[in-house]
This record gives C-alpha cells, sequence and structure tokens, in this order.
C-alpha cells in the first residue's frame, strides 16, 4: 500500500478519535431527586435591644413585603429623649458660637479705639519732647508723656491678646458645636435602629414577633427571600461525575424539573461541590430554576430532575 494512503487512514483515524464525545447518541441522561431551596436568603436582625411595640400586621399574616415596609418597631421613648437632649445640647452649643462672634466684634471694636489713643498719646509726646528740646517743659513732663505712651503701647498688645484669645474660644465653641451636631446624627441612628425594614421586595420566613417581648442586640427578626429566585438542590453520586459529558452533569448545561403536578420547568446547572461526603460518596449539586417557574413553586418541595444534552 503506498505510503501517503496509510497516513491517509491514520490521519482520519486521528480525527475520529478527537471528535467530541457528546452527541445525542451516546448520551445517557440520569434521573435525580431535588429539594426546592431558597437562591438568596437574607437573615434581618435586631439592630438594637428592646421591647416590641409595633408590628406589621400585614407582613405577619400574607409574609409578602416590598422594599423599605417597617416589620417591627421597637420602644423608642428613650431614644427620643437622647435626640431631644442633644437638640438642646446644640442649642445651648450654638449660643456659646454666637457669644464668641460677639465678643470678637467687641474685642475688635476696643482694639480700634485703644489704637485711636495710642496714636493721640504718640501725638502728644512727640509733641511735648519738641517743647522739653526748646526748654520750654522740664524733664518731669517729658517723662510723663513718655509713660502714656508705654501704657497705650501696653494697651495694644492686651487687647490684641484679647483678640486672639477670642478667636481661639470661638474656634473652641464651633468644635464643640460640630461635635454636638455628630453626637445628635448619632442619636438619629440609634432611633433607626429601632425599626426593622426590608431591604427588598421579597417573602418572610420564621416571622412570628409579639408586641411587649423584649429583643437583644443582634437577635433575628426573620428570613426575607425573593421569590423569582429559587434553586434546587440535588446529589450526585462521584461515580456519575467521572463521565460528565454522558451524564451533561456540566455547569451550564440545562435539565428538566419535573412537579409532582406534572409541571415541568427548565433549570440550569450553576454548581457542583468539589467535596464528597465520606460515607455516602455523594456530591451536592445545585441547579438554577427558571425565573418564571420558580415563582410558583414552594420552598422545600420535592422535585425530579432530568439531565439533557447540552445542544438540546
Amino acid at each position: 500500500m503506498p505510503f501517503f494512503m496509510t497516513s491517509l487512514k491514520f490521519g482520519l483515524a486521528i480525527t475520529t478519535l478527537a471528535s467530541p464525545a457528546l452527541t445525542q447518541d451516546n448520551f445517557k441522561p440520569i434521573k435525580l431527586a431535588g429539594t426546592v431551596v431558597a437562591a438568596n436568603k437574607t437573615g434581618l436582625s435586631y439592630e438594637a435591644q428592646g421591647c416590641i411595640k409595633s408590628i406589621s400586621q400585614d407582613a405577619l399574616t400574607l409574609g409578602k413585603v416590598t422594599a423599605g415596609q417597617i416589620l417591627v418597631e421597637l420602644d423608642d421613648r428613650a431614644a427620643d429623649l437622647a435626640i431631644r437632649l442633644a437638640k438642646a445640647r446644640i442649642s445651648d452649643l450654638d449660643a456659646a458660637v454666637y457669644e464668641r462672634d460677639f465678643a470678637i466684634t467687641v474685642a475688635k471694636a476696643n482694639l480700634s479705639r485703644v489704637k485711636e489713643e495710642q496714636d493721640f498719646v504718640d501725638r502728644e509726646f512727640e509733641r511735648t519732647k519738641i517743647l522739653f528740646q526748646r526748654g520750654l517743659v522740664n524733664e518731669t513732663t517729658l517723662e510723663a508723656a513718655e509713660r502714656r505712651k508705654l501704657d497705650a503701647t501696653f494697651s495694644v498688645d492686651r487687647t490684641h491678646e484679647v483678640l486672639e484669645s477670642t478667636k481661639t474660644s470661638r474656634s473652641r465653641a464651633r468644635i464643640a458645636l460640630d461635635i454636638g451636631q455628630l453626637e445628635l446624627e448619632a442619636r438619629k441612628l440609634d432611633l433607626d435602629a429601632l425599626t426593622v425594614s426590608s431591604p427588598f421586595n421579597g417573602v418572610l420566613l420564621n416571622f412570628d414577633p409579639n408586641i411587649g417581648n423584649c429583643v437583644s442586640q443582634g437577635a433575628l427578626a426573620a428570613e426575607i427571600y425573593i421569590p423569582d429566585e429559587k434553586n434546587v438542590e440535588t446529589f450526585i453520586f462521584v461515580d456519575q461525575l467521572v463521565n460528565i459529558e454522558s451524564t451533561g452533569v456540566i455547569i451550564g448545561n440545562p435539565v428538566n424539573v419535573s412537579r409532582i403536578n406534572g409541571i415541568i420547568c427548565l433549570g440550569i446547572f450553576s454548581g457542583v461541590d468539589t467535596e464528597a461526603n465520606l460515607e455516602t460518596q455523594n456530591v451536592k449539586t445545585t441547579i438554577k430554576l427558571d425565573s418564571s417557574c420558580a415563582k410558583s413553586m414552594f420552598l422545600n418541595e420535592a422535585v425530579e430532575i432530568e439531565t439533557l444534552p447540552a445542544n438540546n
């Protein structure tokens, strides 16, 4: 046989072996049992300790809530009193700032007056000095004029010091006012922490508060999930994951999820754990349900799963 014919047959054999294994002919679907679970379940906790004073009856009876809806309110009398005290403190600090501003105005006016007096004394000293040089006044008169000049200079210096001290006091008063405003914001946050609100539209779980019950900070108030976002959890034997191309257990591959009433929903593999159970040799697998079908399904509902080929 010619060499080129042998090479051609060998090349065709390699091409056949390298072709994809996942085809409709060699695909072997598997059936699994699974349970419907919430895809994103979020816990709602009490942010402060206190006693329950009101509960949303709609949330309690219907279990469905909207974003921002208040679910539980704790007794807010102490927090409200703290806010009122913080506001009164701010008013007092604001008045202190006004007093410092007025003190600065007074100090500036005093400085202007003592400078005018200093200018007058300086001119008087210069005239007395000339008169002394001409022999019209004695040395005692000159010394008295010089003393008044020094007193005027010292008065200007002291007034400058008072002005700077008043400015410093005003800065401290403004800092105290800023701190008071921050304390007010903190008290408002304390008041907000006395309410438990829904972070988004969803369905509540384990929501059973009672008026008058006292709760601690961090205690679980309820759980919430989005009804359109549900998964199915199932377990697959390790030997079924050895040849994933033939069984279709690949992330992104589609599956049929059958309910007890015969309705079939579409889903896709969204996660396969990397650790097997030591005793059962099962691996946990997650299937994301189509949102149009997930909304009508119940949590903990038992379903049957059938894998599909990727090109189905």
